[in-house]
């Protein structure tokens, strides 16, 4: 990476199980494993970007742990992020109404960042009980944070690149 490539902190933040490492190990080696184990505490993952425009982007991912015991832990992890990926399962409407806390979270430890919303396990489109109205009422809840949302998969790879790259290019 060159030495005057742009640096930045993303957090992912959502609950527990909704698939934040597997969006991260998408993201990064293009693989998926169905083998879960929970985050303890936070993981650190590294990755480097180069745009369509040519520029190079080291990107420092966090995969914060989504359980309610680590919360006040968690909350010194987001110092110092450029982004945050909000992530919920599409199969599980607490999820999205938890992520609520997540973002006063968020807010309270950094200045304005960009948020963008996931909603992941698109794959499971059966067991699908978040309709696009509930995302958009909670879009408009947080309409000066959430730059944009997209669902996805990291089962199939759907809108996993197309996430983070959105993030990139609204923290530049």
């Amino acid at each position: 990476m060159a030495e005057d490539s742009l640096k930045y902190k993303v957090v992912l933040a959502g609950e527990g199980a909704v698939g934040k490492t597997t969006l991260i190990n998408r993201f990064i080696t293009g693989s998926f494993s169905a083998d879960y184990k929970a985050t303890i505490g936070v993981q650190i993952f590294s990755k480097e970007v180069t745009l369509d425009n040519g520029k190079e982007v080291s990107l420092q991912i966090w995969d914060i742990a989504g359980q309610t015991l680590f919360r006040n832990l968690r909350t010194k992890f987001f110092q110092n992020a450029s982004g945050a990926l909000l992530v919920f399962d599409l199969t599980i409407p607490a999820t999205l109404e938890n992520l609520h806390t997540w973002i006063s979270d968020i807010k309270n430890i950094t200045n304005s960042i960009p948020f963008v919303l996931i909603g992941n396990k698109v794959d499971l489109n059966e067991l699908k009980s978040i309709t696009q109205d509930d995302v958009n009422a909670f879009m408009m809840d947080h309409f000066e944070d959430i730059r944009v949302h997209y669902d996805t998969s990291a089962l199939t790879g759907e809108n996993v690149e197309q996430a983070f790259e959105d993030l990139i290019k609204s923290m530049l």
